[in-house]
């Protein structure tokens, strides 16, 4: 499922959903998460796909207030077993032991829902995942990790896509110090955002700033030896860069960065 392959835009990925691709976004706030979520729900429901929810009870709040002022009624399509909600927190309790989840067990509790929507003969199941971003936010960013990959075992087993999201901030340098190569590794696209473009330049004119050069040229092809990391968006690859080869400049990066990128246009 994490199978290299040419990436489709945004809209595409969203819309489209192809079966067996597993594809994450990294958001800085809940409504651009919303957006993007709500999106490839909507479609799905409309398209008359199985839809699977899993997430914490805010978030799912979020999705079905946005599906409701689309007119789509969540409350039919759960009555008919189109769409199941469950919550994140106590769906990985189903699988998590000493904060290390069990593939046997996550196995079981996926399929059990798997089984009960692909009855529906709908095609691909539509899947939103949060587990992993509650456990990233824990500082298990390993286990999230895993269960990404459980994730791609299950796709020998079921055709369903699977969307998964990451609440982090571009210029909070501690979000530089879990394994996001991991999280590009695992997935087979990495979602692009509106502000990707913006975060790169403000990273440019901060570098020139406190090197004398842009990062992106002095960083230039060393960047992206790990696979994961060439998915990610290129502020991100940079900063990753910095942190390891100067990791004691990334903070002072980051906060010149972020007066640029907050500066008016």
């Amino acid at each position: 499922m994490n199978r290299q392959m040419e990436s489709p835009s945004v809209d595409a990925l969203l819309i489209e959903a192809p079966a067996n691709r597993h594809f994450a976004q990294l958001h800085g706030d809940s409504q651009a998460l919303t957006d993007a979520v709500t999106m490839y729900l909507q479609t799905g429901l409309r398209r008359g796909n199985g839809v699977v929810v899993i997430a914490s009870r805010a978030l799912t709040d979020l999705f079905l207030a946005r599906l409701r002022e689309d007119e789509l009624d969540p409350g039919v399509f759960l009555k008919s077993g189109q769409l199941e909600l469950h919550d994140a927190e106590l769906t990985l309790r189903k699988f998590m032991y000493n904060d290390t989840p069990d593939w046997d067990d996550f196995r079981r509790a996926m399929s059990a829902i798997f089984e009960r929507v692909r009855a529906f003969g709908r095609g691909t199941t539509r899947t939103y995942g949060g587990m992993v971003n509650l456990l990233w936010h824990e500082g298990k960013e390993d286990a999230a990790i895993r269960i990404e990959e459980y994730w791609n075992e299950l796709a020998h087993l079921y055709p369903f896509s699977l969307f998964c999201s990451y609440m982090l901030d571009p210029h909070d340098d501690h979000a530089y110090s879990g394994p996001l190569e991991g999280i590009g590794r695992t997935h087979s696209d990495i979602i692009g955002m509106a502000d990707d473009e913006r975060f790169r330049v403000a990273l440019d004119a901060a570098s020139r700033d406190v090197f004398g050069v842009p990062l992106s040229q002095m960083v230039g092809f060393s960047l992206g030896h790990q696979d994961g990391e060439r998915r990610l968006p290129s502020g991100q690859r940079t900063m990753l860069w910095v942190k390891r080869n100067l990791p004691s400049a990334s903070a002072a990066v980051l906060e010149r960065a972020r007066r640029y990128y907050d500066a008016p246009f």
